[in-house]
Order: C-alpha cells, then sequence, then structure tokens
C-alpha cells in the first residue's frame, strides 16, 4: 500500500493476474484455479486424473494461485472512490465487449485516486491489421480473435485497440493524461514485475 496527501492508504490492483500475481498488489482473476487453491489436495487429485498438466501443478504447488481475488469485471469494482493509487492490466481488455470496457474504464477511473495511475497492455490492432491479405486472411484472423478452434471460444478477443482509442476511452472516462510507453517504461510501480509480454503489445498509462 502507499499513503495518499492526507495520510490515507491506497492499495494496487492487478486485473487478470492469473499466474502473475506479485506481492504487493490485490492480484483478482475469475480462473477456475483460484477456486482449485482452496480446496485441500484439489490440485493433486486433478493432477492425478490427468484433468491438470505437469506445468499448472507444478504452480498450484508453488501457490502461484493460492494469492488470487475474484473479481467480475462486468460488475461494479468493489473499491472506494479514489482508494487506489495504481491498476494494471495486462491482455484483458481485449476479452471484453465494447460496452463493458467502456464501464470498466469509468470504474477504474472513479477508483484511481488523483494522481493515480492506470497501465493497460493489450494486443496492437493497428499491427494486427497490417497482416490483412485478402488471399491469405488466416494471419489476421487468428490475430483479431486469438483462437481458432470451438473448444477455445471462451478465450476469444472480443475487441480490439489502437493507441489513439485508448487515449479517447480514458480521457472520456475521466483521466486527465493518456500515454503510449514501452515496454516496462512508465511511471506504474512495479513495473519491471508486471510487464512480461515484451512482442506485439501497446503499453498504455492513463492518470486521473
Amino acid at each position: 500500500m502507499t499513503d495518499d496527501a492526507s495520510g490515507r492508504s491506497l492499495s494496487k490492483l492487478h486485473i487478470g493476474a492469473f499466474n502473475c500475481g506479485i506481492a504487493g498488489w490485490i492480484n483478482t482473476d475469475i480462473t477456475m484455479h483460484l477456486w482449485i487453491a482452496r480446496l485441500p489436495l484439489a490440485a493433486k487429485a486433478l493432477h492425478l486424473a490427468g484433468l491438470l498438466s505437469d506445468a499448472r501443478y507444478a504452480e498450484h504447488r508453488q501457490g502461484k494461485f493460492a494469492g488470487l481475488r475474484y473479481m467480475d469485471l462486468t460488475k461494479p469494482l468493489p473499491f472506494a472512490d479514489g482508494s487506489l493509487s495504481a491498476v494494471f492490466s495486462a491482455h484483458v481488455f481485449e476479452h471484453l465487449f465494447p460496452d463493458e470496457v467502456e464501464r470498466l474504464a469509468r470504474e477504474i477511473a472513479r477508483v484511481l485516486a488523483p494522481g493515480g495511475v492506470c497501465r493497460i497492455v493489450v494486443p496492437d490492432m493497428e499491427r494486427i491489421v497490417a497482416l490483412y491479405d485478402p488471399a491469405a486472411p488466416q494471419a489476421f484472423l487468428k490475430g483479431v480473435f486469438e483462437i481458432e478452434r470451438r473448444k477455445e471460444a471462451a478465450f476469444a478477443h472480443h475487441w480490439g485497440f489502437t493507441r489513439a482509442s485508448l487515449a479517447v476511452l480514458f480521457r472520456d472516462a475521466g483521466c486527465s493524461e493518456t500515454h503510449t510507453r514501452a515496454y516496462r517504461e512508465g511511471i506504474c510501480p512495479d513495473i519491471d514485475r508486471l510487464d512480461n509480454r515484451p512482442d506485439e503489445s501497446i503499453f498504455f498509462e492513463a492518470i486521473k
């Protein structure tokens, strides 16, 4: 936690942390693994039954999911106005629908304290559009939807972003500044630990 000018303690929110939660942040997700982590021996039983891969079971044994908090992004964020100093989200916004994205941006602006920062990492739609070849559109389509098979439908992308569209989104939500950043560059705290996908992404920060 950090303190604002009045001495009030402020928290930092990590949206869609999955297996990359870090200390000092409220690490949230909707993954089933946070529930598995709460049931003694559940991960071991699923692994023995062949329903949990060796790699995922190792993450459970390392406690990667133990500190996750469930948070549904289609509902109001469960935090008071101005109670957060920072919000971080990597490759989550594209899995929401446009109306959900707009509400979430407004909620993030609401819960950020003045001067607080929101760092968003999303696929670069301009890069994806550049892949379009009418004779062979597969690379473009995979870039847009991120999936190729029906069984992967839960992980499909529902929206896309450019640097300009993110700036409009967060300024309309109530943020005073917006900046396109580079990988592990910006004012978001713990950026060296949070940024872990250097390629093919937009790195963006909005300041309340």
